[in-house]
């Protein structure tokens, strides 16, 4: 049973023990007996409603006692049927991801609570807009037919949020009125979530990077009543950045600062309970790159993010990395996966980007020499190639080192990169880490080693606890205890 049915149930038990302690007491007044013996008809009948076949006959022999006016067994009954009721609570966990790209930060959970008897999963694509340059909308989008099979989702047109009123939410966007590029529908602001649940837990969508990435106050962030982090720098960092949120939310900055103690929490990151579960099993190789992936090259993911191209506002490095592609294909094969965002970020914020873009992606579709990774999901390029080339401010070129395969951090300010380290000590360094960076090493020595060196293209994924049932299992604990 739900655990709101749960409190009235453990409320009709109460009221039973109170009504056979005023019968002992005022067993001669008729008025109070007859009042006594209506309530417990009417709290037993509830009681009936919502038990199971074994709820049921304790229930039955409940009755027993109170006919016979036992004080002492009615209440050791009552304490067993309140043990029962207890174990049997299951809280409604409700998951509302509105890209399905970024539906790996949620997935874990989900996976953990679908498989705990203490809960009842359910998936909710959430609406969300595409704004022009001028934040208006201009299309509407459900992404809920991008999800994996396994995952059944509802219709959040059909869902009664209001009525449900899940004990647990989890989402994925911070951004509620205030995103540039998208927009989620106003009923799916944190502030409005927050008014149908017990806990709101918002769990980011990106992989914190240590020293890297930015603490930008999100108000979904501040909303949630916890904002799960995956490092402890993240926590730290996020609570000496009480002075921003204190300004913006023109508040006190102790007061923050201690609503963000006790919200942000580091309980590790779904992405790379992801990343540790990938197999030819569960990452089958697309058909578009059949004949294409091939063990003799070196297969490498070129990861290009939003704001390396909004810093330089300029393509150049792309252009010149693709060049690189084409001129080594005997040898290379490069997977480009531009962020799923980019051109949508392109016409809101760089329109005078876009013709340059669309112009660079049509010439490099019509090559041979690499694939538009398409894909919503970005575990097929980190499984199926042999290494990684990024900027390191990217979530998913920090989750690739979980592979343990070759990153190589882009240092987007440089078009062109001469290494500054022999091929002998970037061997050796090769071996020993799987990080290095330009301008240090170059994409042409890296690659050059690779294909000299294969050993190095496998990796050693780490032995780590799985985030999704720490997560799960923490905030379980959490709404027990309300």
């Amino acid at each position: 049973m739900r655990k709101k049915t749960a409190i009235e149930m453990a409320k009709c038990l109460d009221d039973i023990s109170s009504g056979i302690e005023m019968i002992g007491n005022f067993k001669d007044n008729k008025y109070v007996v007859s009042k006594v013996e209506k309530m417990f008809k009417e709290n037993l009948a509830k009681l009936d409603s919502e038990m199971d076949d074994i709820g049921k006959e304790q229930v039955e022999a409940l009755k027993e006692a109170i006919k016979s006016v036992d004080t002492t067994e009615t209440n050791r009954l009552i304490s067993e049927i309140k043990t029962f009721i207890s174990k049997n609570i299951v809280y409604k966990v409700v998951f509302m991801p509105y890209k399905a790209a970024m539906w790996d930060s949620l997935e874990s959970i989900w996976m953990a609570a679908d498989k705990d008897e203490r809960c009842e999963a359910l998936v909710v694509p959430i609406t969300y807009y595409e704004l022009d340059d001028k934040r208006n909308p201009i299309k509407k989008v459900n992404e809920r037919d991008l999800f994996p099979e396994y995952v059944n989702t509802v219709n959040d047109e059909e869902y009664d949020l209001e009525n449900d009123l899940p004990d647990i939410i989890y989402i994925h966007n911070p951004y509620d009125n205030t995103n540039l590029v998208t927009r989620v529908d106003s009923r799916y602001y944190s502030w409005n979530l927050k008014k149908y649940c017990e806990k709101l837990v918002y769990i980011p969508y990106y992989k914190w990077v240590d020293g890297v990435s930015a603490t930008n106050f999100r108000p979904g962030m501040y909303h949630a009543d916890y904002a799960v982090q995956n490092s402890e720098d993240a926590v730290a960092r996020y609570i000496d950045s009480a002075d921003e949120y204190a300004r913006i939310l023109g508040t006190e900055v102790m007061e923050v600062k201690e609503s963000l103690k006790r919200r942000v929490i580091n309980l590790g990151s779904p992405e790379v309970d992801k990343v540790m579960s990938l197999s030819e099993e569960n990452t089958l190789l697309p058909e578009a790159w059949k004949g294409k992936i091939l063990k003799y090259k070196v297969n490498v993911l070129y990861n290009t993010t939003l704001t390396e191209v909004i810093r330089a506002r300029s393509l150049e490095k792309v252009k010149e990395t693709l060049n690189f592609f084409k001129d080594k294909k005997d040898k290379a094969f490069v997977i480009w996966r531009p962020h799923p965002l980019m051109r949508q970020t392109l016409i809101s914020m760089l329109p005078n980007l876009l013709k340059e873009y669309d112009e660079l992606m049509e010439e490099f579709c019509n090559e041979d020499y690499g694939i538009i990774d398409t894909n919503a999901s970005m575990y097929y390029s980190i499984f199926w190639t042999d290494m990684c080339y990024g900027c390191n401010i990217s979530s998913l070129t920090e989750l690739y080192k979980y592979t343990g395969k070759i990153v190589l951090q882009d240092f987007p300010e440089m078009a062109k990169i001469t290494s500054n380290i022999s091929k002998g000590d970037l061997l050796n360094k090769l071996k020993n880490t799987n990080v290095v960076k330009e301008p240090e090493c170059s994409l042409a020595d890296v690659v050059n080693v690779i294909s000299n060196n294969i050993e190095l293209k496998i990796g050693k994924k780490l032995n780590l606890e799985n985030s999704g049932e720490k997560i799960n299992n923490y905030m379980i604990d959490i709404i027990k205890k309300i």
